[in-house]
Order: structure tokens, then sequence, then C-alpha cells
């Protein structure tokens, strides 16, 4: 006795294929981040330089970002905070880009996205300027 085969709406609906420039970036971020976790960057020749405080001396909102993520990598909060508080402040909200966009390709459905909104992108620009500018002040709390 032969079956009927399977109606096309009754089989489930194929999940989506990473692309493979996917799966190059994931596995280059874990490599990074592995070589992060095992070499701290102070006295490292192979980490990035600032620029700008390699010619000026100014820090840039950015500067610390790495040393920031080693201390996270290892747990201290309160060094990762020390090196970028603006770094780390933002660390949550780039979390939540990554798992809305991992939702949107998995499901179809999107999270709203705040970045969409032109004040929201002045806003964050305008504090990283801000805190680009505070960071260099030579008073208390830098």
């Amino acid at each position: 006795m032969m079956r009927a085969p399977p109606r096309l709406d009754s089989l489930p609906a194929a999940r989506p294929q990473l692309p493979w420039w996917a799966w190059l970036l994931l596995a280059g971020s874990l490599a990074g981040l592995a070589v992060l976790w095992r070499f701290e960057p102070q006295g490292q020749f192979f980490y990035p330089r600032c620029w700008l405080y390699q010619t000026t001396g100014l820090k840039c909102p950015g500067c610390g970002a790495t040393r920031a993520v080693h201390a996270l990598l290892h747990g201290d909060l309160r060094a990762a905070w020390a090196f970028n508080p603006l770094f780390v402040a933002l660390l949550p909200g780039a979390a939540w880009l990554v798992l809305r966009g991992l939702r949107g390709w998995w499901t179809g459905r999107w999270w709203p996205n705040p970045l969409a909104n032109r004040s929201a992108i002045a806003a964050l620009l305008g504090i990283a300027a801000g805190f680009g500018i505070a960071r260099n002040l030579s008073w208390w709390p830098w």
C-alpha cells in the first residue's frame, strides 16, 4: 500500500541559511575575541592604535574600547568602565540590535529599529562628541 505524498502546505517552512559572509564574519569575530581574551592590549604590537591620540595626545570617544572589551571578557566591569564608559554603556544597545537582526532574519518579523530615526542618530553622535570633549578635560572626574 502506497502513501500519498505530503501536501506542500503541510511541510514545515524551511529555515533560511546563513550566507557565507555571515559565517566568515562570525568566525572572524570569535577569533578576534579569543585573541583579545588571551593577549592584553597594553604593550602588544598587533592591536590598532588610535591615530588621534598618537598625533595629538587627545583621546577620541573610542579610546580604551579594546582594553574595555579585554576587561569585560575577564569579567571586570569596573575596569572596563574606567577604560571607556561610553562604549560599555552602549554595549547593551548594540547587543539588542544584533539580536533584532538575527530575529528578523530568522523569523521575518522585525522589532522596531531605533536607528531608523534621524534624531536618534543625531543624539548618539552628539553624545559621542560631548564625551570626546569631556574626557579630554583636565578636571574631575576625567
